[in-house]
């Protein structure tokens, strides 16, 4: 945790909505320490903090110290009222009071560029400390200590220091993962973010594209075979073409999760079928969102999210293929654990 120069907190600004449908200023919690939690339902590393945020709300509740989510966007569909509760409830965040901060304005007044982000805010409203990035329990304890005044001896220290190694079987990286190094790279197939697709082809930004895949594919490359469409954000498949298996395809260097951010671009069941190494999954690799039915594994959403589509017990090397089987299929990212 970062000890900064201290300031006027910011007010919240043009928040849409809050989770219980009232208002609120940074004024209403004077008296309390405000631990502003900036988070967005695309990005794993915040919801690898999600466990972290419900230890300190319980550790401290009556301690004076408020634990406010402010959800940011990070894609478009993330702005969308309807998607943020829909993470809300599937993350198990209902019993938090949240900011619905669809164009950012908030996130920028406390001169954030990415997620997660952590402000403390002290009882006279002051701005005292900052969390860049990821954070194990231990990382929050000095600024809590100081802003509430409580003692944090060696006991405390030991105490969290055996809550921080249990996190890799908490409720979320039991779905997607932790972290770890030489882990495969999250990445982003919208053209704002990726230059270029493995495959020998020049693609057309914002339009339609006809790939086909080479013979000799590289780690940690994303290819496509089929007609997709580039989108600064992401990919749209067309099953107009005669490409029978249209697919994304990703040999990942290491990892025992793998996690997709994919959606349906009209609310109705969009459907893929996932393969590793070009066999169906065993039920060994299902990750936790995948269905079967008749030896298929494969996947169908209506909302874009972030889904747990390969589990296996050690990190491992494969060619992951992504066959959508509906025409309003859209691919985000890979994210890996």
């Amino acid at each position: 945790m970062n000890l900064i120069p201290a300031y006027p907190a910011p007010d919240f600004k043009e928040i849409e909505k809050w989770s219980d449908g009232l208002n609120y200023s940074i004024k209403d919690f004077k008296g309390k320490t405000i631990l502003l939690d900036f988070w967005t339902y695309t990005c794993i590393y915040c919801l690898r903090t999600i466990p972290i945020m419900n230890k300190i709300k319980e550790k401290y509740k009556d301690n004076g110290l408020v634990v406010i989510p402010i959800h940011s966007s990070e894609y478009e569909f993330a702005k969308n009222i309807t998607n943020i509760g829909k993470a809300i409830s599937a993350l198990n965040l209902d019993k938090y009071l949240i900011g619905f901060d669809i164009k950012n304005q908030t996130w920028e007044a406390y001169g954030n560029s990415y997620w997660p982000k952590h402000i403390f805010i002290d009882k006279e409203g002051f701005v005292r400390y900052e969390q860049p990035g990821y954070g194990m329990l231990k990382d929050f304890q000095e600024a809590i200590s100081d802003l509430l005044d409580i003692p944090y001896g060696s006991n405390e220290a030991a105490k969290d220091e055996i809550e921080d190694k249990k996190e890799e079987f908490n409720e979320i990286t039991k779905i997607y993962g932790m972290h770890f190094s030489e882990m495969a790279p999250e990445i982003c197939l919208g053209y704002s973010r990726l230059r270029r697709f493995g495959n020998n082809q020049k693609l057309k930004i914002n339009d339609y594209n006809i790939l086909t895949e080479p013979k000799t594919i590289l780690d940690n490359t994303v290819y496509l075979r089929g007609k997709w469409r580039w989108d600064k954000e992401g990919i749209k498949i067309s099953l107009d073409y005669k490409e029978k298996e249209p697919a994304i395809i990703f040999r990942y260097n290491k990892a025992s999760n793998v996690n997709i951010i994919i959606g349906s671009d009209d609310n109705k069941a969009a459907i893929a079928e996932i393969k590793l190494d070009n066999e169906y999954l065993d039920l060994e690799q299902q990750g936790n969102h995948v269905k079967r039915k008749n030896g298929v594994s494969y996947i169908d959403v209506s909302w874009p999210f972030i889904y747990n589509v390969v589990k296996t017990k050690n990190p491992e090397i494969h060619k992951i293929e992504i066959i959508p089987k509906s025409n309003n299929f859209c691919f985000y990212t890979f994210v890996f654990g």
